[in-house]
Formats: C-alpha cells, sequence, structure tokens
C-alpha cells in the first residue's frame, strides 16, 4: 500500500509541475469619475468583489488545472451608478494556444474590448446591459 501512495503521489507531482498559468486583467477605461465594479469566479474559486476608479486594474493570476479546463467567468458593472452590466467569460484554457496565456479586457462606455497577449490590438466582444451574445466573435 505504501508503494502505491508513493506512485500516486510521484505521478500526481510530476502532472502538477506540467500544470500552465494564466491571467487576466480587467481595466476601467469608462471615463474619468465612472466607477466598475468586478465580481470573478471559476468553478473552485470566488475571487470577490472588487471596484476600480478610471484608470484602475483588476488582476487575476492562477495556474490551470491539470485537466486544462480552467475557467472563469466575471460579472461586470460600470457608470456613475453601476447601472451598466454584463458577464463575460474571462479565460477559458481551451480557447487560448499559449501556455502562459493572459487576457487583457478594457471596459469602456460601448462595451468591454479583449486583446491577448498583449500582441493582437483590441477586440470589441461584449455590449453592456446583459446582452448574453459576443458582438465581437470568438
Amino acid at each position: 500500500m505504501f508503494r502505491l501512495t508513493v506512485v500516486i503521489l510521484i505521478l500526481l507531482s510530476i502532472h502538477t509541475e506540467q500544470a500552465i498559468g494564466g491571467s487576466f486583467f480587467i481595466y476601467n477605461q469608462v471615463r474619468h469619475g465612472s466607477p466598475m465594479k468586478v465580481h470573478c469566479k471559476s468553478k473552485n474559486n470566488d475571487m470577490g468583489w472588487h471596484v476600480r476608479k478610471y484608470g484602475g486594474v483588476y488582476k487575476v493570476g492562477f495556474s490551470d488545472n491539470i485537466f486544462g479546463t480552467t475557467l472563469f467567468w466575471c460579472n461586470i458593472w460600470q457608470g456613475p451608478r453601476l447601472e451598466h452590466f454584463q458577464v463575460i467569460v474571462a479565460f477559458e484554457s481551451r480557447q487560448y494556444h499559449d501556455d502562459n496565456a493572459w487576457i487583457r479586457w478594457s471596459v469602456r462606455g460601448d462595451g468591454i474590448y479583449q486583446s491577448i497577449n498583449g500582441a493582437t490590438p483590441w477586440k470589441f466582444k461584449y455590449s453592456w446591459d446583459n446582452n448574453l451574445s459576443k458582438i465581437g466573435g470568438s
């Protein structure tokens, strides 16, 4: 029994070392004086509620799970009275081909934009007020 436990622990540690990391950043670029409220979650993690002033950024860094299926979604509110709302898929392991992908989200008055690894230009992805269909495609 002891040998089996040791073998399992060794295999788990080797596989865990292969786990990849990721991160996403959500920038408040709405307009001066307009706060942004963010609440991000995954299946296993609730990142809590966060408020950022104009120019502020909310960052989440993590290690992908061993199955490569990490998924984070975020509820985002913006506006002087936080009257505009949208749910976004902030990070999905299966969508990105880079082992250490980092995704930038720009929260603006006309919608939410995405840039992958800082190399892609900002692309419009979501409109406001919980229109759950993506505008900018995948």
